[in-house]
């Protein structure tokens, strides 16, 4: 042995004989005051999940479901920008509440008729003029402020209008101003022809409004869906029409935004009772016209069909997916509770232990309201992807009971109970301390991300596990003690209150009636352990299978591989919507009819302090930022607005063009060579905005002081439209290439902002996380395996085996339309570390190191490694033979096999979800599943301590040395990693005989006697044991 790999070996060794002797101290004392070590981890559970249990009497958790909180990264580019614009442009901090509502002919014909716009502005009047609120209802009813809510008093209006006049109500996203004459009245009393004029010219009814020839113009792109032109590119009808119906968002104060909300949301509530109650949830979220005691406005049309879509609308059908997903929660939590009960069963009375699954679900139930209730009291809120969390903690705390309870199972029965629960904790205790480092790490890692939703989610996974792992070593562990003090004294599972069975019972049905069940016995050993030592372990070991294993996975790593790089960013809000919710028809109205649309985009100047917009230079370099924004190859050139255009077009007319200046100086030869005099510049655009020919461009820039023109600018914009896009990679080019644009002038602080790039910017960071949180993740598991294993071939070999995992997991989310999301990256760092079901590393870890301890040709030590976990008590090169090794084998169960079963059964009833977080959670867990098994990594989080240190046995005889603690479950059974370990893993590390002999020598060695005639013999400080 080469003699670094002899120190590591060592320093393995020496921690973790230190852990098991702090471990086993830990059972004695849980064996000694198991009733104070139940309390008082239940009341510190209890204490941490206090801000969880107040919430189901008041307002709930803290949640989050704003998108531009959870999957815009916090160092976003976009969310700066977004605070500069709003800072000019919005200082009053409020945002409109968009509300749209789309119509359709119901013949299917056109909608540009003067019957139908009549239809449509008799429901506009309707919602504006009669429709309110009276009452918001979330649980029960109370009354809003004021009493009686109408569109008046919650519309959108211009900045530092409070007034609550109708007329002062904004109208953009609706197509009747363009309607509208210049007293304010809509006029519709026109001919089909009329109308089709008006719409593709895009000048409206008022001359003034917009002008023929003038450089404003109606977009009726944005308000007419489906546009249909002749051959002659003349329009001929248009399928859809949208009403825009805004709100005004948030204000400053506290007291005024919770008012503000409830009113905005009880009249969004009754717009969408307005179309139909199938619109809204079952009850309603208010009540008032359209809903209630007394329902005075109701509206329904022969001609067209409505289609509304509320700013409150996904929120609400993703809080309905999740509740109308709470029965197949529920029933997954059944089949585990369910499962974990019969797998704590026995016929036997006095070794059932299905009142301890009981103890066991309790304390997976309060590591849930201790990762919501304290996560949540230090400030994180809940957030839509934290909804799987239960089934992670779950997950892993079954698994966690499973190995506890089978590792106390083989201990021997006959020791003390403090005894076997010293053995126990000893060899349980460490392996799951092991892997929920390794889980506690990945999940570290991950909340150091950018994305907020992730970095949120993974601190809650992080108290998660930690108050999974100690209370499954505490409350836990201390009924466990119980339950061995209740099996020394025989008593039944049932009833551990009453007295001892009598000696003759041998069996009872429910664990509890005597000799009910005499006919039935289960059998020694599982058909499942018989099969994969019996005929899978042999299989492995014939060439033709190793060939064949490899190349199959080698073929299946380059589709999965090539799949892989086919794999696409991309985010749709309406996935979060349920597949049979009626939203899904006005996303599906709004993709047909409204899909590829362009998106403005401002190109925004700082304030005259640090850009003089009177200087000549300054001038020519706002025509130079209008000229590269026309000039990319991402925006529509015939749609930029410069204000700077239109102002020297205005004076060119209004103050003559002698009066303008020249770069050249003197007079200019055109209009393209004009520059305003700096003396005359801010009068002049002061007065331009004021008129009715520049009144358009006064909301694009932003005076120090409207009373004092003098004082120049706060800000000032440019705007455009960016071509119709549907590819993220192409949204991120034309994001970067907008900005490359700007940066290419020379204005110090200029930028360019939409508010679509909030988005973009998650789109352009995901890959980057992904790749990253991978990384991190894979470095810190490797030390930790190396760490392990001592052995840096085999550790190489466990790592090649998570690459293939997680290439397979990319690969299938290819081929499963699953595409690179916030809420697929969550379950992909998962599948590294965290996962309780699907963790890519701890099995290989435990495997891998149970074939370099073992003994024999690399094939013998594989099978066993695969079938018998490497027990150290039980050598495959025993002399003589005996079939001990089966036995030995056999003792070692199959807990994590029954956690990880037990958790599949449950998520597989998430496959039927309607939430797309669950569905895609179930796909990306289906498939971690898979391929961890097949690669060889699939999760086993608590395998035998014991499989990472050799523990010295008799140098002289391979034999069950009563000095090796009792093993731990382990899960059986692989595929890849087992071959190649057969083919290019280490050789057989040397005898143990090169191991100190423990101080007073090595006890005798057990003989080859039947299983129920075994001696028991106890080491010190351990149990007996049988062989």
């Amino acid at each position: 042995m080469p003699r670094c790999t002899g120190l590591q070996v060592r320093a393995s060794q020496a921690v973790h004989r230190r852990f098991y002797s702090v471990f086993a101290a830990w059972g004695r004392l849980l064996s000694r005051r198991p009733w104070l070590i139940i309390l008082v981890s239940l009341c510190a559970a209890v204490l941490a999940s206090t801000k969880l249990l107040l919430s189901f009497g008041g307002d709930g958790l803290p949640y989050q479901s704003n998108g531009d909180k959870l999957w815009v990264p916090e160092d976003a580019e976009a969310s700066k920008d977004q605070e500069s614009f709003d800072a000019a442009f919005n200082p009053t901090g409020a945002f409109t509440r968009q509300n749209f509502v789309y119509f359709l002919a119901t013949s299917g014909g056109t909608v540009l008729t003067a019957p139908i716009l009549q239809e449509v502005y008799r429901f506009r009047e309707l919602a504006r003029r009669n429709l309110t609120a009276t009452d918001i209802c979330d649980g029960g009813c109370s009354p809003l402020t004021p009493s009686a809510v109408g569109y008046s008093e919650v519309c959108d209006r211009a900045a530092g209008d409070a007034s609550s006049e109708l007329s002062q109500c904004l109208t953009y996203g609706s197509a009747f101003p363009l309607f509208e004459d210049g007293s304010g009245n809509v006029v519709l009393d026109l001919t089909d022809a009329e109308i089709l004029e008006m719409v593709e010219s895009g000048t409206g009814v008022a001359g003034s409004l917009y002008p023929p020839g003038g450089n404003v113009t109606f977009d009726v792109r944005r308000v007419f869906g489906g546009l249909e032109y002749d051959g002659a590119g003349k329009l001929v009808s248009a399928k859809a029409v949208k009403l825009g119906l805004p709100l005004e968002g948030y204000k400053s104060s506290v007291d005024a935004v919770k008012d503000q909300l409830e009113a905005a949301t009880a009249w969004e509530d009754q717009l969408n009772l307005l179309v139909g109650e199938e619109w809204t949830s079952d009850p309603p979220l208010s009540r008032g016209s359209a809903y209630g005691d007394a329902i005075a406005v109701e509206w329904e049309s022969p001609l067209v069909d409505a289609y509304p879509n509320t700013a409150g609308a996904i929120e609400r059908e993703l809080s309905g997916n999740i509740s109308g997903d709470v029965i197949k929660i529920n029933i997954g939590f059944i089949l585990i509770g369910a499962y974990a009960l019969a797998v704590f069963f026995k016929f036997d009375p006095r070794r059932s232990r299905s009142a301890l699954a009981i103890a066991g679900l309790v304390s997976c139930a309060l590591s849930v309201g201790v990762a919501y209730g304290f996560t949540t009291l230090i400030g994180y809120e809940v957030n839509p992807v934290v909804t799987v969390l239960p089934f992670i903690l779950l997950g892993i705390g079954v698994d966690d009971m499973f190995v506890l309870e089978q590792a106390l199972s083989a201990t021997d029965k006959t020791a003390p109970p403090a005894e076997r629960m010293a053995a126990c904790m000893g060899s349980a205790g460490v392996s799951i301390t092991v892997t929920s480092l390794t889980d506690l790490v990945a999940f570290a890692l991950g909340s150091t991300s950018s994305l907020p939703a992730l970095a949120a989610f993974c601190c809650f996974a992080t108290i998660g596990i930690t108050a999974d792992y100690l209370l499954q070593i505490s409350f836990f562990a201390g009924w466990m003690a119980l339950d061995a003090h209740r099996e020394a004294a025989g008593k039944p599972d049932c009833c551990p209150c009453c007295g001892p069975l009598d000696p003759s019972v041998e069996s009872g049905c429910c664990g509890c009636f005597a000799n009910s069940c005499a006919a039935v016995k289960a059998p020694e050993e599982g058909l499942l352990r018989s099969v994969l030592r019996r005929h899978y372990a042999p299989a492995l070991a014939r060439k033709p299978v190793q060939v064949a294993v490899v190349v199959c996975m080698a073929v299946w790593a380059a589709v999965c591989g090539w799949q892989a790089s086919k794999l696409s960013v991309d985010f749709e809000y309406r996935w979060f919507v349920g597949d049979d919710a009626v939203l899904q028809r006005t996303f599906d109205v709004e993709d047909e009819y409204f899909g590829g649309l362009p998106l403005d985009v401002n190109l925004v100047t700082p304030s005259s302090a640090a850009f003089d917009y009177s200087a000549v230079s300054s001038q020519l370099l706002l025509e130079q930022l209008a000229v590269a924004a026309e000039t990319d190859p991402w925006v529509d050139r015939s749609s930029l607005v410069s204000f700077q255009r239109a102002l020297l077009a205005w004076a060119w007319a209004a103050k003559g063009s002698a009066s303008l200046e020249s770069a050249a100086g003197g007079p200019p030869s055109s209009l393209a060579d004009a520059l305003l005099p700096p003396a005359d510049y801010y009068s002049w655009l002061n007065e331009f905005v004021t008129a009715s020919e520049g009144g358009a461009f006064a909301r694009d820039v932003l005076w120090v002081d409207a009373a004092a023109p003098g004082q120049g600018l706060s800000a000032a914009r440019l705007r455009a439209t960016q071509l119709p896009l549907t590819e993220a990679a192409d949204e991120i080019d034309a994001m970067d290439s907008l900005r490359a644009s700007v940066a290419s002038v020379p204005i110090e602080g200029a930028y360019a902002y939409g508010f679509q790039y909030l988005y973009y910017e998650q789109y352009k960071v995901i890959q980057r996380e992904m790749l990253t949180n991978l990384g991190l993740a894979i470095a810190a598991v490797f030390v930790i395996v190396l760490l392990i294993l001592a052995e840096l071939r085999t550790t190489l070999l466990v790592m090649l085996c998570v690459l293939l995992t997680d290439v397979s997991i990319l690969g299938v989310m290819q081929m499963w339309g699953l595409t690179i999301d916030s809420v697929s990256v969550v379950n992909l760092v998962l599948a590294i570390g965290p996962l309780p079901i699907g963790l890519a590393v701890d099995y290989s870890a435990h495997v891998a190191h149970a074939f370099v301890i073992a003994k024999g040709t690399h094939t013998e030590r594989m099978q066993s490694a695969v079938s018998e976990m490497g027990d150290l008590r039980c050598s495959p090169h025993r002399t003589p033979p005996s079939p001990l090794p089966t036995r030995c084998a056999t003792a070692a169960g199959t807990a994590v096999i029954h956690g990880a079963f037990s958790t599949f059964l449950a998520v597989l009833v998430l496959s039927a979800s309607q939430s797309y977080i669950f569905r895609v959670f179930f796909k990306q867990f289906f498939s971690i599943s898979v391929f961890g098994v097949a690669h060889g990594t699939h999760d086993t989080p608590h395998d035998s301590p014991h499989h990472t240190w050799p523990t010295p046995t008799r140098p002289t005889e391979a034999s069950c040395s009563p000095l090796t603690p009792p093993p731990a479950p382990h899960r059986p059974g692989l595929l890849l990693l087992p071959v190649l370990l057969v083919l290019v893993g280490p050789p057989e590390m040397p005898s143990d005989g090169d191991a100190e002999e423990p101080k007073g020598g090595y006890p005798p060695a057990v003989p080859d006697v039947p299983e129920t005639q075994a001696s028991a013999r106890v080491a010190p400080g351990l149990p007996a044991q049988k062989a």
